[in-house]
């Protein structure tokens, strides 16, 4: 986000071309779960959010939409142990899995809320959509 200053090209294949340009985000969304998505994916600036929050959300809502075993396979983590955790607890789990610990053996939540960010948008924990798109009837009613 804010990389993109003007209209680029980039050549992608043989005949095909992407136009990027900058975007506009609306400055308040109606939908609390589209304003998380926009952040879990970067497109909010992580300086205006609480990021241990943001993660904490983000592994709630990847446990319900069943990539709780993505998770769980690049943390090595037990699905179990997740299972009935909120997502601060999750997160707790994660950093601590990772070895980032503080004086007293508390975990960094901060930072283990960074590295699960910064993971989950590179793609490191798995491809994983947060949108399906929709079936057939509810196209041809929207």
């Amino acid at each position: 986000p804010g990389v993109t200053r003007g209209k680029q090209w980039v050549s992608l294949d043989k005949g095909i071309d992407l136009l990027d340009m900058p975007g506009v985000l609306w400055p308040k969304f109606e939908d609390r779960s589209v304003g998380e998505k926009l952040a879990f994916t970067g497109a909010v600036k992580d300086d205006i959010l609480d990021t241990e929050t943001l993660a904490g959300r983000l592994l709630e809502v990847l446990r319900e939409k069943g990539y709780l075993p993505l998770v769980c396979t690049r943390y090595k983590l037990n699905e179990a142990d997740l299972t009935d955790k909120n997502g601060i607890e999750m997160l707790e789990a994660v950093g601590r899995k990772r070895g980032m610990l503080i004086s007293g053996g508390e975990v960094d939540i901060e930072r283990a809320a960074i590295m699960l960010l910064d993971e989950f948008r590179s793609g490191k924990i798995g491809r994983i959509t947060l949108d399906l798109p929709q079936d057939e009837e509810n196209n041809e009613n929207a």
